[in-house]
């Protein structure tokens, strides 16, 4: 993919991805947001650097809390 497709796809300016890339400086919080917006699969890689870390999902953790207390009240 290139960077017009990629600022496309989440879109970064393709000015701020060239500088991120070109530069030391790490990208900020919004970029690393947009990007995870776009690849959500990929965020924990994303802000980890880590492969084989398990996402969680809060929502779903929370409805599985409830489900047992659901099942009781009905």
């Amino acid at each position: 993919m290139g960077r017009g497709e990629f600022a496309d796809k989440t879109g970064i300016i393709k000015g701020s991805l060239i500088r991120i890339e070109v530069s030391d400086s790490e990208p900020r919080a919004g970029v690393l947001i947009a990007i995870a917006q776009a690849w959500p699969e990929y965020a924990t890689y994303l802000l980890t650097d880590e492969v084989g870390i398990k996402q969680k999902n809060p929502e779903m953790e929370s409805l599985a809390k409830e489900l047992p207390k659901a099942k009781k009240a009905s």
